[in-house]
C-alpha cells in the first residue's frame, strides 16, 4: 500500500505523527507526506520531535494573498505529486485550508481521500470561518472518515455519510500529546525556551491561546482586557504565547505588551507548550485542539468562542462556553484559581485514550470497515 500524508500547519503535523508512524511500522506500506508550508515558524522543530521525513515540500503559500489564492495553490501543488505516483490513500486532518485543498485535488484526481478528525459541526457555517465550510467540504471528497467521537460520527450520519466509511476512533492528538508528556516528565527535563524557563513558580499560571479569525476586532479587545486585569490580580501569571498572524500580534502588544502580570511569548516548540499545561491551572483559549488537549491534564478550560465544534468538553465538565465576555472571562479564571492549591477535574479526557493512529493504520491497511454490521442507531448511542 502507498498513502501520501499532506500537512500545513502545526496542528496538523502534530495531529497526523500519530497516524504516520503507525502506517511506517509497517513494511509493507510506502508512507509519503506532503507539506504546504502554511505555517512555518509555528512548526518549527515538530517535523525533528516525530522523526517524520518530508518527501515532498510546497512553495509560496505564506506569501501567496487571499484566502481563494492560498487554497489554489496548495490544490494544484498537490494534484502535480499525486500524479507522479500511484497513491491507495491521501490522507488529511482537521478543517485548514491544506486539508481542504489536498482533499479536493484528490477527489478529482480519483485518489480515495481519508479524514482524519471527521465529522465536526458547528452547525454555523461562519464560526469557526473558513473552518467550517472547510470540513464539510473535506467530508464530501472523503471516502473514509475517522470520527474523533460518537457525536461527530452522528453529525456525519445526519448528513447522509454512508455508515460502513465512518470509524469512530478517537482523536490522534491525545496520541501525540502523551508521547510528549512522557519525554516532558522525565527527571531533569528543563524547557528549552529560557523565556518559559525564567517564568515565576509561585504564582498560579493561567495559561492563554487566542488567534481565531472570529474574534478579530472587539471581541479579540475584550478577551485581552479581561487577561490584563487578572494579570493584575497579584497572585497569578498570565502566559500567552502569541501567534505570528499580524493582526493578533499587533493588537496583543498593544492591549498587552506592558502588562503587570502577563507575560507574552514567541509562539513556542511543542513540548515546551505540554510543560505549560503540567503546570497550568486553567486555560483560556480560542483554539479546538487545546481544548481537546487540557482534559488530558485535568484542567478547566474557559472557551473564547461562541460555538464550539468540540461540545463534549462542555458536557464532561473540564469546559465552559463564554464568547469574548469579560465579564465571564474574569469570574471563570478567578473561580479556578481560588483555591490555595490547584483544582483537578476528574475524567477521562472524551477524545481519546492514545491509540488512535493506531486504530486509523489499522483501517487504511484492511480498507473493512470496523462494526459495520451494527445498526446505525446503535452505533450512535453505544
Amino acid at each position: 500500500m502507498r498513502a501520501l500524508i499532506a500537512f500545513g500547519t502545526r496542528p496538523e503535523i502534530i495531529k497526523l505523527a500519530p497516524v504516520w508512524r503507525a502506517l511506517a511500522e509497517h513494511r509493507e506500506v510506502k508512507v509519503d507526506v506532503f507539506w504546504s508550508g502554511q505555517h512555518i515558524g509555528l512548526a518549527d522543530g515538530l517535523l525533528d520531535l516525530f522523526s517524520i521525513k518530508v518527501t515532498h515540500s510546497g512553495a509560496d503559500v505564506v506569501d501567496t494573498a487571499g484566502l481563494a489564492g492560498k487554497f489554489g495553490l496548495v490544490a494544484q501543488q498537490i494534484e502535480n505529486v499525486l500524479r507522479s505516483d500511484r497513491y491507495d490513500w491521501l490522507v488529511v486532518q482537521g478543517d485548514t485550508a491544506t486539508a481542504a485543498a489536498a482533499a479536493t485535488a484528490g477527489f478529482l484526481n480519483k485518489v480515495p481521500v481519508a479524514h482524519v478528525e471527521a465529522g465536526l459541526r458547528t452547525g454555523n457555517l461562519l464560526s469557526p470561518w473558513p473552518e467550517e465550510f472547510n470540513r464539510r467540504a473535506i467530508t464530501l471528497c472523503a471516502a473514509r472518515h475517522f470520527a474523533p467521537t460518537r457525536r461527530a460520527a452522528g453529525n456525519l450520519f445526519a448528513e447522509g455519510i454512508d455508515s460502513d466509511t465512518v470509524h469512530v476512533v478517537g482523536n490522534t492528538v491525545i496520541d501525540a500529546l502523551l508521547h510528549v508528556r512522557s519525554l516532558v516528565a522525565q527527571p531533569g527535563y528543563v524547557p528549552r525556551d529560557p523565556a518559559v524557563r525564567s517564568l515565576p513558580c509561585d504564582k498560579k499560571l493561567v495559561l492563554v491561546t487566542t488567534h481565531r479569525r472570529e474574534n478579530f476586532g472587539e471581541p479579540l479587545r475584550q478577551v485581552l482586557l479581561a487577561l490584563k486585569d487578572l494579570g493584575s490580580d497579584g497572585d497569578k501569571i498570565v502566559v500567552l504565547p502569541v501567534h505570528l498572524n499580524p493582526t493578533v500580534r499587533s493588537e496583543v502588544i498593544r492591549v498587552l505588551g506592558r502588562a503587570p502580570g502577563v507575560h507574552l511569548l514567541e509562539p513556542l516548540q511543542y513540548p515546551d507548550f505540554v510543560y505549560l499545561l503540567e503546570h497550568a491551572w486553567v486555560v483560556v483559549t480560542d483554539s479546538g485542539g487545546v481544548q481537546e488537549e487540557a482534559p488530558s491534564f485535568g484542567l478547566p478550560v474557559i472557551i473564547a468562542r461562541d460555538t464550539t465544534e468540540r461540545p463534549e468538553v462542555v458536557e464532561t465538565g473540564f469546559g465552559r462556553l463564554v464568547g469574548s465576555s469579560y465579564e465571564s472571562i474574569v469570574a471563570g479564571v478567578r473561580e479556578a484559581t481560588r483555591h490555595p492549591q490547584r483544582q483537578f477535574i476528574v475524567g477521562a479526557n472524551p477524545f481519546g485514550q492514545g491509540d488512535s493512529g493506531r486504530q486509523i493504520a489499522h483501517q487504511l491497511l484492511n480498507r473493512q470497515p470496523r462494526c459495520a454490521h451494527r445498526p446505525i442507531q446503535e452505533r450512535i448511542s453505544a
